[in-house]
């Protein structure tokens, strides 16, 4: 395969996934890349690393597109460098960036990068910010540890979980466009308010839940004060969305055993009860059949990731 013919497959197979863009290569080397991606309630949710190239949105790929759709890209390996609306937005790990589909921008991708991108449609969080005509902002780079920064993580987070749980994911996803409006309102310079205000608080509450979750000594107390909510608070923050605190914390202490479980397959199902946070092992098998309907030792078996995955080398 030539290496215009070899630049042309994939800049179709990049416009396919997402929309029409236009590829420049890195003095001539081959473009290539990997893109896992699924759809969940209400966003487009997609893994993709690519090699260092520049990827560029033009007026006339923007004619060619049905539906306008606000992204948040949020970089995991490499660096990038975001251009839209005369603003430019350095890239690195943990870091998040907004951008709109229905204006140019380019990407500048050095040497190799992985992001997880969020393509939410326009119309769907406007509805979240009630209708306001808030501006994207556009080229604007998002730190890990600002409030912004939680939903970055969760949507860092919402990417692995869908490919070793689906399910769990799709139920995870039903808060994602309240987070996505939340984080645009942060960036923005604006304080989120309504349902993407109240959907941040649990994020921000879940995150330090996933950080703690292994001590046994966990209390509702100190998690409301690490917080900066009362109790009561906490409790309708999970009353709201049908689930209780404690559910959630057992939960939490389950993922985080069948990771061990899988990962150190030597290591006995006790060990890993203790290190997930559980009392006592028979805490442990008890939470364990409840979450997965199934014993430590039977889900240590393996489960094959699900999603849709899609590679292209040239």
């Amino acid at each position: 395969m030539g290496e215009s013919e070899s630049l042309a497959r994939w800049e179709s197979f990049l416009s396919e996934s997402y929309v029409p863009l236009v590829v420049d290569p890195d003095r001539g080397r081959p473009c290539h890349g990997e893109i896992q991606r699924e759809r969940l309630p209400g966003f487009d949710l997609s893994t993709i690393s690519v090699s260092s190239q520049r990827i560029r949105r033009t007026r006339s790929g923007i004619a060619r597109t049905d539906g306008e759709f606000w992204v948040a890209s949020v970089l995991t390996e490499g660096f990038g460098v975001l251009r839209q609306d005369d603003r430019i937005a350095a890239v690195r790990p943990g870091e998040m960036v907004f951008y709109d589909t229905t204006r140019p921008y380019q990407w500048d991708i050095d040497d190799s990068c992985t992001q997880v991108i969020v393509m939410a449609p326009l119309d769907a969080v406007r509805e979240q910010l009630g209708g306001e005509n808030t501006t994207l902002p556009t080229a604007v780079t998002v730190a890990a540890d600002s409030a912004g920064g939680v939903v970055a993580g969760f949507f860092r987070d919402l990417a692995r979980v869908t490919q070793a749980a689906p399910t769990r994911a799709s139920v995870l996803a039903d808060s994602g466009v309240a987070l996505f409006a939340s984080a645009v309102k942060l960036a923005a310079g604006e304080l989120p308010v309504g349902q993407p205000a109240q959907t941040l608080t649990r994020e921000q509450v879940l995150t330090f839940m996933r950080a703690r979750c292994t001590d046994p000594a966990l209390t509702v107390d100190e998690i409301a004060r690490a917080c900066l909510v009362s109790r009561r608070s906490l409790y309708r923050l999970f009353d709201e969305v049908g689930e209780g605190l404690s559910t959630v914390l057992r939960r939490m202490r389950v993922e985080r055993a069948q990771s061990m479980l899988v990962g150190d397959p030597t290591r006995s199902t006790a060990s890993i009860g203790v290190a997930a946070g559980f009392s006592s092992e028979r805490h442990f098998f008890r939470a364990f059949r409840v979450e997965t309907g199934m014993t430590p030792g039977e889900y240590r078996q393996g489960a094959a990731p699900a999603g849709e995955f899609r590679r292209f080398s040239a």
